[in-house]
């Protein structure tokens, strides 16, 4: 009896002295956070940068002591802007290298092909800064009132669509919008939601144009929607669609007002158009152009340095490192693993994240969506440089330098 007794000491003091031992352990591991997305092809400027703003948020949390006493791990894997290879990515980041978060994708199709994976089988939290198709966050677990893993810092369809039309209608007074959308998924989705918020204003497009991704001369649509009386064209599409509608209209001389969602908020629109951009509208997040906060201007000093030139989108790297730290306060206000993030991220009460320094809730269980229509700026390409446009008593204008202020005319978007 007493020799199973002194066996039986034995064996616990054994897996005391084992459970001690691989706590310590786990003590030391990392904490690991991916990213799937476009590291090659035409899109990889969307997916380098993602990954860049990620890179730079790691390392400094990780020079500040990391998490909790854990480094920070980035595991990046190009999927091609393929939602095929996404879905691939996703499950080996999760199920092969443990990741407890996941920084969002290049494109909206991939993101919604992995939504409902993430929310039933993988339930790791992701935090989406490039990606802007409604359903991504209002998917089926939010609907059906179940933890929702997908978050966004960036723009959203629904929101983003209500801002540009209700900018140029309500803001700048333009009665007769003409639309010019790419016929590729993004520019559809877009389509619908222009259509959709003109409706819900009390308007009808003057002229509903659209492009193909191989088309590189846009005159006929140019000259319908001129035709028709627009005032202003609303525009979904990407740098190289964008460039062509702007080369077009040079061309044809025409100053009909252009404005576009989000897909041309970085300097490879600048450089890819040249002058033909200059004048041209976009609704964006944030633009790093112009007079900026202290942190902002030290992150794009982090970058430059880090990477030795300027960012090409800097709205995806800037969101990419606002998403990394939110994992970090949900991490460091709950727990480290994926469920506890997830829940910690509903209840972040204030960030200042540079997107913008949220003096409210973040996230809510049924917001997802950290910026809403009041947080969007619409900017101006203005001598290479994207500029945010701001409204006081006397209209629009930009800041050109920390002391020169440029009004806009709301009819022809020119500087006075």
């Amino acid at each position: 009896m007493r020799s199973i007794t002194l066996a039986s000491r034995f064996a616990a003091t054994a897996a005391a002295v084992l459970f001690v031992w691989n706590s310590g352990v786990q003590a030391q591991e990392p904490i690991k956070l991916g990213f799937a997305g476009a590291l090659s092809g035409p899109a990889s400027f969307v997916g380098v940068e993602i990954k860049r703003g990620a890179e730079i948020a790691v390392d400094e949390i990780n020079a500040k002591g990391g998490v909790k006493g854990h480094k920070l791990v980035l595991i990046s894997r190009d999927d091609e802007h393929n939602p095929v290879k996404t879905v691939a990515a996703y499950r080996e980041l999760v199920e092969r290298d443990n990741v407890v978060g996941i920084v969002g994708a290049t494109n909206s199709a991939s993101m919604l092909a992995v939504a409902p994976i993430v929310n039933d089988t993988l339930k790791v939290p992701v935090i989406c800064p490039a990606t802007d198709a409604t359903e991504i966050t209002e998917n089926d677990a939010k609907k059906q009132g179940r933890d929702n893993y997908l978050f966004r810092v960036g723009m959203y369809g629904t929101g983003q669509a209500n801002f540009m039309v209700d900018t140029m209608v309500k803001k700048f007074g333009h009665n007769k919008v003409g639309l010019l959308t790419w016929t590729a998924g993004w520019g559809v989705t877009g389509r619908g939601e222009l259509q959709r918020r003109l409706k819900e204003d009390g308007l009808t497009a003057v002229a509903d144009e659209t492009f193909d991704t191989n088309d590189t001369d846009v005159t006929a649509q140019i000259i319908k929607l001129k035709d028709a009386g627009a005032q202003s064209i609303l525009n979904y599409g990407l740098v190289r669609e964008n460039t062509f509608v702007v080369k077009t209209k040079e061309k044809l001389d025409n100053r009909t007002p252009y404005v576009s969602a989000w897909g041309i908020a970085g300097p490879a629109f600048w450089k890819a158009a040249g002058d033909s951009a200059e004048g041209v509208l976009t609704s964006t997040t944030v633009t790093i152009d112009g007079p900026q906060s202290p942190e902002r201007m030290a992150f794009i000093d982090a970058y430059r340095k880090r990477y030795n030139e300027n960012m090409s989108a800097a709205v995806f790297a800037v969101g990419a490192y606002d998403a990394v730290y939110l994992f970090k306060t949900a991490m460091e206000r709950g727990g480290l693993e994926p469920g506890e993030i997830r829940t910690a991220l509903e209840n972040i009460s204030e960030f200042p994240g540079l997107v913008k320094h949220f003096t409210r809730q973040v996230f809510t269980r049924d917001r997802h969506n950290a910026v809403t229509e009041e947080d969007m700026i619409m900017a101006r390409w203005t001598n290479g440089k994207l500029l945010e446009i701001k409204f006081d008593s006397k209209g629009p204008y930009v800041d050109i330098d920390a002391t020169t202020k440029k009004y806009i005319d709301k009819a022809t978007m020119k500087l006075l």
